[in-house]
């Protein structure tokens, strides 16, 4: 169970959703989307503090965690269609009784707030945005590719553990084997896979690139993941609520060249900084997260 919070079940449109949730049902609603290829789980600071004045909502995305793949999303190089991945984020608010919400998103779940955002902006009343944009940088989204491709399953929590150190040299203290239980699945030969099918789907298509052009080693352009950002600085034009937009200062996939330009399309829009973190900067940095998040809801009036 999350610090503070509660795990829970339900079923939308036949396809099981898991979800955490903090504080009082009858509270101003938050709705915390996460990134790709992590959970729900990663929202624990942030819930657990924000429960004494909202009611936070984290789902597990489809095919992220403990719900089911909506295969709906599928469609992309990247394998996630973002208008998709948004209807069935509001499918799940309107199985709840969520109207109306401020929303958090990472990464991936940024990309998801903003798109519900232009498509149903009365729902959607601020954005935090945790170092998401319009704009991806290349060798940032490798390093999370090659991240995500290059561990098919471990054969030990311990393992996972080291390999995830690795990849996030920001943290101030190493992932706990115990607690990766919240991200990896055992299977019946005793190995460990991560709860999410995009390392599987990158592996895919990379096989298929990779033989169809030259019948050599798989190969994959992170470049193609832009195709789930199209249209979107068109659309940051025209989002109506306030919005947060927060970097890391040592991320990798938004520059803050491109931070700058997110902020500066979206007609009421302020940038922010979390120090000493990188792109997965809700978890290198919960603290300052939770500090930047709580006190810009206050300041619109959520």
């Amino acid at each position: 169970m999350p610090t503070r919070g509660h795990s829970a079940f339900t079923i939308v449109d036949d396809r099981q959703l898991h979800y955490l949730w903090w504080g009082r049902r009858d509270a101003p609603a938050v709705v915390c989307l996460h990134g790709g290829a992590q959970t729900a789980y990663m929202w624990e600071t942030l819930g657990a503090a924000l429960a004494d004045r909202y009611f936070v909502f984290a789902p597990d995305l489809p095919g992220h965690g403990d719900s089911d793949v909506d295969l709906s999303v599928a469609g992309t190089t990247a394998g996630i269609d973002r208008r998709a991945l948004a209807d069935s984020v509001e499918q799940a608010l309107d199985h709840i009784g969520i109207d109306t919400a401020a929303f958090v998103g990472a990464s991936l779940g940024g990309i998801t707030s903003l798109t519900i955002a232009s498509q149903s902006p009365t729902r959607v009343s601020a954005i935090a945005l945790v170092d998401i944009g319009h704009r991806l940088e290349d060798e940032g989204v490798k390093r999370i590719v090659e991240f995500m491709t290059k561990h098919e399953s471990f054969a030990s929590l311990e393992d996972a553990a080291v390999a995830v150190g690795e990849y996030l040299p920001n943290r101030s203290a190493p992932s706990s084997p115990d607690r990766l239980r919240r991200n990896l699945r055992q299977r019946a030969d005793g190995r460990w896979e991560w709860k999410h099918a995009l390392g599987r789907q990158l592996r895919d298509a990379s096989a298929r690139q990779g033989e169809g052009a030259s019948g050599g080693e798989p190969s994959f352009e992170p470049g193609n993941w832009r195709a789930l950002t199209a249209g979107m600085d068109a659309e940051l034009a025209h989002i109506e609520c306030p919005v947060l937009v927060l970097r890391g200062a040592k991320s990798d996939v938004l520059s803050d060249e491109g931070a700058q330009e997110a902020t500066n399309l979206i007609p009421n829009a302020r940038l922010a900084t979390i120090g000493s973190a990188g792109h997965h900067a809700a978890g290198d940095n919960p603290e300052t997260t939770v500090t930047l998040v709580s006190t810009f809801f206050s300041e619109v009036g959520w």
